[in-house]
């Protein structure tokens, strides 16, 4: 199969498969890109850029909040906080050009994971392989979806890169000044989330611990020295600002631990968002059978299955120590798709028909990958449906709502049950379509009596006024 059946088609036939292909991922991703806003991204950007707030108090504030005890705690995105402020004067409160940007990001990384493929294993075919598998590996859609998610594909971006950089480095029995690249994607990648911090781990395991390795002493020390250099940079970046090194106020606790590793391994392998356990139990033994296959018994493989475990453990920390969000689980299902593929290599199927069998094997799994991707695209889709309808309905009545110069109106937003979490969003919106307003939002649950203020209700599909 080889490059063979890619580097005989003329450039049309080329042309109309990768058009064929645009048209399918356009497919699964429809629905995600007519989705609104997560409430999220109105604390993020959306409301910070649209009232001006200082640049040095947005980098930090956006990612960060208050902890009871009056700590700053949270996290230190800058990269991620300077994309949204280039893109805020283009598309203001337009979610389908953010939306874009981060799928086309997402193309990038599947562009990216498919050139590491084709640096590992050599096989054309197994790269653009990968590269169609992740850009439609369901995983990917919450990421893709929610903006301010964007860190989690930046993040793997930069990682795989660096991972990429580290594997040439590895080649090298010279000293070259190559040796400092993967530090600067580890430390765009910190600068995009903090989970790149994990390259410290993943990309020495890569150095020492794939085989044939070409030894260059200098080349390790500034390869390990420039490496610790960043990491010890953004730590210390972390304390000036937070006063301790930030990240959340808690984390797994350790009996939680292995169901949180169950679970980033389904969701990874894309068995979590298939609703069937046959389907599921196939795709287990499919993966178990490609790994024993490239094994056979070989020592060196065993040590290339080792490093991936290893690797791809290191990446999916975030979903083992704290949530199991399915956006976290980018990374993880990124290298994954990485490893797996890359061990699907070894595949032979003896006679003359044996290459087109595995290409037909190759494009049902597409095939199924993509239906799965549009089926989770519809559910994100649905997800904030009626989070644009009461930010669509709050834009038509802000205009009456009681303005009075020099002091404050209050105004009761009642919770309704069918519609709860998005009228607890009202004074986020709010503060989006009016950052003049004078306004004082107080969420309620039932009517208070007795109290002279406007009530914000949500009555036959949109928000009233009482």
């Amino acid at each position: 199969m080889e490059t063979a059946l890619f580097e005989k088609m003329n450039w049309l036939m080329k042309l109309v498969l990768i058009s064929a292909f645009g048209c399918f991922v356009f497919f699964g991703f429809a629905p995600v890109l007519q989705s609104f806003f997560d409430p999220q991204e109105f604390i993020s950007f959306l409301n910070p850029l649209e009232a001006d707030m200082p640049v040095g108090q947005y980098m930090i504030e956006s990612w960060s909040w208050v902890n009871e005890d009056g700590t700053l705690i949270g996290f230190l995105r800058p990269l991620i906080s300077a994309t949204f402020m280039i893109e805020y004067p283009l598309f203001g409160i337009n979610p389908l050009g953010y939306k874009l940007v981060n799928l086309g990001m997402h193309l990038l990384c599947a562009l990216a994971l498919g050139r590491l493929v084709m640096v590992l294993s050599g096989k054309k075919w197994l790269a653009i392989f990968s590269v169609a598998l992740f850009t439609l590996h369901p995983g990917t859609v919450v990421a893709t979806g929610m903006i301010v998610s964007r860190h989690d594909i930046l993040v793997c971006l930069f990682s795989i890169l660096a991972l990429n950089s580290t594997y040439s480095l590895s080649r090298y029995s010279d000293f070259t000044w190559k040796a400092i690249v993967p530090a600067i994607f580890m430390l765009l990648a910190v600068n995009s989330k903090e989970l790149g911090m994990m390259n410290l781990i993943a990309l020495p395991i890569m150095y020492f611990l794939w085989p044939d390795r070409l030894k260059c002493r200098r080349n390790t020390l500034v390869f390990l020295g420039s490496l610790v250099f960043v990491q010890v940079l953004y730590v210390v970046a972390r304390k000036m600002v937070f006063g301790n090194i930030g990240g959340y106020g808690s984390y797994t606790e350790l009996a939680a631990v292995p169901m949180h590793i169950y679970t980033v391994i389904i969701q990874a392998t894309g068995a979590f968002f298939v609703g069937y356990t046959v389907v599921r139990v196939v795709i287990y033994l499919l993966i178990i059978g490609l790994i024993v296959n490239f094994t056979r018994g070989k020592l060196q493989n065993w040590r290339k299955v080792g490093v991936a475990f290893l690797v791809t453990g290191a990446y999916s920390s975030q979903s083992v120590i704290g949530d199991v969000a399915t956006h976290y689980v980018y990374v993880a299902a990124a290298f994954t798709v990485l490893f797996i593929v890359y061990f699907a290599g070894n595949i032979t199927i003896p006679g003359r028909r044996g290459k087109q069998i595995l290409a037909g094997i190759a494009i049902m799994i597409l095939l199924f990958a993509g239906v799965l991707t549009r089926r989770e695209s519809l559910a994100f889709n649905h997800i904030y449906v009626d989070c644009e309808r009461v930010f669509t309905s709050l834009e038509e009545i802000s205009g009456s709502l009681p303005v009075e110069e020099g002091s404050t109106c209050f105004v009761q937003v009642v919770r309704n049950t069918n519609i709860e979490a998005e009228m607890k969003n009202v004074p986020l919106y709010m503060r989006s379509i009016n950052t003049e307003s004078q306004c004082e939002f107080i969420p309620v649950r039932n009517e208070i009596d007795g109290v002279e203020v406007p009530i914000l209700v949500w009555e036959d599909e949109r928000i009233v006024i009482r």
